[in-house]
């Protein structure tokens, strides 16, 4: 079924009157791939294989720098130094761009704004697996004009040629899109076509990359922006919600991204959990949250969070020994009370990163209070690249040692993330290491973290619900 999103702009003028087009069903269901399964040279990855590449490429898509430009509240895609690269891209879609079809496969992401492919006449490209889409030999590609307000959505945008032979246009919208370091893509933006499986939706705004730097591995052809930006997937498809529901990493199963009406949490589930979603005017286009707590352990406690707005109180759950820590909560500038940096205390989700990466300071108090909780001696030289490890006894493995939960509270809900999701068993070296890292940036949770949970975000309440799911058996 063919739909037309509701971003409209002088290119659609060029369009005939017969792409005029039914309203779109409620809802899209599109099959996550591990990027890792779609690397056709190497097949037989091991289970610490797929790991340590996966671990490596969220150290790759860190950038702890601070934006270059000044903080901005319109809903302009700020072009910017962000704290994630694009490089990683760990979840695969598959799709189609122009008339005729043109299918690849893009990295969706959920810390960037922007659709974007590389095209032909590729200057600067890296090497990608799919045929390289050309616009030329589509029928319905259009070209974003300069003066048109769509270009101007961008921060960085100047007028020029196209490049493309035959078109002597010098009003051409031509971008430049940042993500961080030295990753960055710059083409023309342009609309065209969009399949998701059978439905196609008519002159959907994206980036014709012909020059891409610092970008995806081979398997990825593009990367598509789910943030709260005016030109990323959601924003133009007027999703008011979408979920997603990610396997543990080497189970091999594919994950489930789902946009529209069915993206819905189990109901009556007793451990869902509601988390009102922040804004950050150093990072607008990100999902945000306010990161109040931190829980090692069970053990109900209370703790008074510091604010002229709310001095409720938060308790965690369970029963058991437990070390917490509160943080004074986050203002709408990134600056969180009794802290100095920008980024404290805040937490970006990141789907696109594996392991979770907190702020230095909370990172070593985490690290302080879990060598304090397990009673094993700390190892090093992890075969995996990760920092915080503990030596396993011989012969004994990780599911039959303890080790605390991790809870998160966020504006005082408790997210808990069980010893599965906080930890790994890095076999080869006969240790049991803590799935996350330190930044001296703003904190990310990662895919890691949010294994067999469905992760539902509601645009509309603003508002982002997590129900632990075994995600191999959804539908």
């Amino acid at each position: 079924m063919d739909a037309i999103p509701p971003l409209l702009f002088l290119a659609l003028l060029l369009l005939p009157a017969a792409h005029c087009l039914p309203l779109p069903r409620q809802s899209y269901h599109l099959e996550l791939a591990r990027v890792d399964a779609l690397d056709t040279e190497n097949l037989n990855l091991t289970d610490r294989e797929l790991l340590r590449r996966a671990i490596q490429r969220s150290r790759d898509r860190l950038a702890s720098i601070m934006p270059r430009v000044s903080p901005s509240r319109d809903r302009k895609v700020v072009v910017a130094e962000a704290p994630v690269l694009s490089a990683g891209g760990e979840y695969l879609v598959k799709l189609g761009m122009g008339t005729p079809q043109h299918s690849f496969t893009a990295a969706i992401d959920t810390a960037s704004d922007v659709i974007w492919t590389q095209c032909q006449p590729c200057v600067k490209c890296y090497k990608q697996l799919d045929p390289v889409f050309n616009p030329v030999a589509s029928t319905t590609y259009a070209v974003v004009p300069c003066n048109s307000d769509t270009c101007d959505e961008l921060d960085t945008h100047r007028c020029g040629n196209s490049g493309n032979s035959g078109d002597d246009e010098d009003d051409v919208c031509q971008y430049t899109y940042t993500y961080g370091g030295n990753a960055t893509t710059r083409g023309t933006l342009a609309v065209d076509r969009l399949a998701m499986g059978d439905d196609v939706f008519r002159s959907v705004v994206f980036g014709c990359s012909s020059s891409s730097a610092g970008g995806p591995p081979p398997q990825v052809s593009g990367v598509v922006g789910l943030g709260r930006g005016p030109l990323s997937l959601v924003s133009q498809l007027s999703v008011r919600r979408f979920m997603y529901c990610l396997p543990p990493p080497v189970s091999r199963s594919a994950g489930r991204l789902v946009l529209g009406a069915d993206a819905t949490a189990v109901r009556n589930a007793s451990d869902k959990i509601v988390v009102p979603m922040s804004t950050n005017s150093r990072y607008p286009s990100y999902y945000y949250l306010n990161l109040d707590g931190l829980s090692i352990g069970d053990r109900a406690m209370t703790m008074v969070r510091s604010s002229s707005r709310n001095n409720a109180t938060t308790t965690t759950p369970g029963s058991s020994n437990s070390s917490v820590a509160a943080f004074p909560p986050v203002s709408d500038s990134g600056d969180g009370g009794g802290r100095t940096g920008p980024d404290a205390y805040g937490m970006i989700i990141d789907i696109a990163s594996t392991i979770t990466f907190l702020e230095e300071s909370l990172y070593d108090e985490l690290v302080d209070d879990l060598e304090e909780e397990i009673r094993l001696p700390r190892g090093s030289g992890s075969s995996l690249g990760l920092d915080l490890c503990f030596i396993l006894p011989e012969g004994v493995p990780m599911s039959r040692v303890y080790a605390p939960p991790v809870s998160m509270a966020f504006e005082g809900e408790w997210v808990r993330f069980e010893k599965e999701q906080v930890f790994v068993e890095d076999r080869q070296s006969g240790m049991m290491c803590l799935m996350m890292g330190k930044t001296h940036g703003v904190s990310i949770l990662g895919n890691y973290q949010q294994q067999n949970m469905q992760v539902m975000y509601n645009l509309r309440r603003q508002r982002i619900t997590f129900v632990k799911t075994a995600c191999d058996s959804v539908p």
